[in-house]
């Protein structure tokens, strides 16, 4: 079944709608997710550089409290915090060899914590020996000594990686904002191709209807043209033969039109032909169809109708063609033949050959009355 033009013209309009509805829904889902999501990469790394930096402040307080008191217990702090840091930076490491981090910009406080790793080994090698409390105040000056280098270094290192990490993440952040105007302006500009592609077929479509109308429409009067009678008729027989009922049909042919041209020329016989048109339109039923089959002759498809129904209304449209107020105060008649469908198997060739017949048997009678069987 053909889809009209207003049914394409909603469902394409429901499409679009449809289109707008899901981009919109995508678009918000996916800005939110990258506001989330953004920087999230660094955010473990920042948090892993904070926590050793901290380790690093607490190294030096240690240090500090071992210089001003050394007591055993400090020993033990010390120890705990030195391992603290080892493994600490061992976490950062190991997160910086798995970023995306350009190895290059790191190369600096990567290779300044590895060596704090060695440090690391030789300070805790006299701190885990169980003799703690043997240590002399040699030991323990070198102690605070590599403890202040260590510190000062672990710091300017992990100052370092704080603040390239944030650099990074707010590069990460412009980035993804302008993948997020890229994906907006790429949704927007399917939208905007679907629509005209949308509003192409329709166009389409609607140039199809027109030319279709166009090929079954009289273009002066407005009404069905011939090749369109047919095609109705036999649908209309087709339903008769298949479910019973009756087919009336009714031909009209205009009396001495060829005079009104010829007297007042073919613009009045243009208005006559559109003033009888639009008479015919609205003395016939909703169902009936209202042909011009060419020049001055018309026809009318009756569904349902019997003989009777059929004459009345020639009659009828007969009375109405007299009292037409027309250009020049032109009088005119009109001959009809009426007749319906007989047989069971008649064609609408047969039934068009037959009425055709009672309309030259009106005309050759003296015109300006109907003829049926």
């Amino acid at each position: 079944m053909l889809m009209s033009g207003k049914q394409l013209q909603g469902w394409l309009a429901a499409a679009f709608v449809l289109l707008l509805l899901v981009c919109g829904l995508a678009t918000a889902y996916y800005l939110k997710e990258a506001e989330r999501h953004v920087g999230a990469d660094y955010t473990s790394m920042v948090t892993d550089v904070i926590r050793a930096q901290a380790s690093v402040s607490e190294l030096h307080l240690a240090l500090d409290t071992l210089r001003k008191e050394g007591e055993e217990h400090h020993l033990y702090q010390l120890q705990g915090i030195l391992k603290s840091i080892e493994r600490r930076a061992r976490t950062v490491l190991h997160s910086l060899s798995q970023s995306d981090l350009y190895a290059a910009d790191y190369t600096a406080p990567f290779e300044e914590i590895v060596r704090a790793e060695s440090s690391l080994a030789v300070m805790l090698e006299p701190l885990q020996t169980g003799e703690n409390e043997a240590l002399d105040e040699a030991v323990k000056a070198e102690l605070f000594r590599q403890g202040t280098v260590l510190e000062q270094n672990l710091a300017w290192a992990y100052s370092e990686l704080n603040e390239m990490l944030h650099l990074a993440s707010a590069d990460q952040r412009q980035l993804m904002q302008w993948l997020s105007v890229a994906v907006l302006s790429l949704l927007l500009l399917v939208v905007l191709v679907v629509g005209i592609l949308m509003l192409a077929l329709l166009r389409i479509h609607q140039q199809k209807d027109a030319l279709l109308h166009q090929s079954q429409t009289d273009t002066l009067t407005g009404l069905y043209n011939r090749r369109r009678m047919y095609q109705l008729a036999e649908q209309e027989l087709a339903r008769v033969h298949r479910n019973g009922g009756s087919l009336g049909l009714v031909l009209i042919d205009l009396d001495h039109f060829k005079q009104i041209n010829d007297t007042y020329g073919h613009p009045t016989g243009d208005a006559v032909l559109k003033a009888f048109a639009g008479m015919l339109v609205k003395e016939i039923r909703e169902q009936d169809v209202a042909v011009r089959m060419g020049g001055e002759e018309f026809a009318v498809i009756l569904p349902d109708s019997d003989l009777s129904s059929a004459y009345a209304l020639a009659e009828r449209i007969r009375e109405a063609t007299q009292a037409l107020c027309l250009p020049h105060q032109v009088k005119l008649t009109a001959s009809f033949g009426a007749s319906t469908a007989q047989q069971p198997d008649e064609t609408f060739e047969q039934l068009f050959s037959r009425t055709d017949k009672l309309l030259y048997q009106a005309k050759t009678q003296g015109r300006n009355r109907t003829a049926i069987d």
